[in-house]
């Protein structure tokens, strides 16, 4: 009964995900790959697309471990997107666009919501690597690095004021990579203890 609930969940995050992405290419274009939040909910699209097809056709209750790391990149980075945009970016341009307006609950709440529970709760793999703690750390800085430097040759504005490399202080650049940097230890850390208790339990 849980692998058919997983598939489930993971089929209506895909049907939700591919709404917002299909409004985001209306809006941005390509230019909608430039922004963390949404490159975070694509690879989520991917992990729950790739879920219901093994589910589906293999019938498995185990999700692989290369797999599970993917969703674990993506269940920290989603909760990263909430988190910044609930306590920096809305407070400057209000709740409403971040998370009621268009996709936005799609992008900001309902996909990390649905991403962190199944991850946490109800998917079981193979006992994950210990490295994959610094997975969502890694993808997120690798990331930041791209987007630094297409900011510093000037092929990319922002999109994130802490990236605009010839408007913001250097200072400020460095402590935001490290808050972030280390919001995604913690969380990776942590949702990873979770699981570990869950599928013990």
């Amino acid at each position: 009964m849980i692998i058919k609930k997983v598939c489930a969940l993971h089929i209506i995050l895909l049907f939700l995900e591919l709404i917002a992405r299909i409004h985001d290419m209306q809006v941005f274009g390509l230019r909608m790959l430039t922004y963390y939040t949404i490159d975070s909910n694509i690879l989520q699209m991917v992990v729950s697309a790739a879920t219901v097809y093994l589910i589906m056709t293999k019938k498995d209750q185990m999700v692989p471990a290369g797999l599970a790391v993917l969703h674990l990149i993506c269940a920290v980075s989603l909760t990263i997107t909430f988190l910044i945009a609930l306590f920096v970016l809305a407070p400057q341009e209000g709740f409403a666009y971040y998370f009621l307006w268009n996709v936005a609950p799609i992008n900001h709440l309902i996909g990390p919501l649905i991403s962190i529970i199944t991850f946490l709760f109800m998917e079981k793999s193979p006992t994950l690597p210990k490295a994959a703690v610094f997975a969502p750390m890694g993808a997120t800085i690798l990331y930041g690095i791209i987007a630094l430097i297409l900011n510093g040759v000037r092929l990319l504005d922002g999109p994130y004021f802490f990236l605009r490399v010839y408007e913001t202080p250097s200072g400020t650049i460095i402590l935001w990579f490290c808050i972030i940097a280390i919001l995604c230890m913690a969380l990776s850390a942590l949702y990873l203890g979770i699981r570990k208790r869950c599928s013990k339990a």
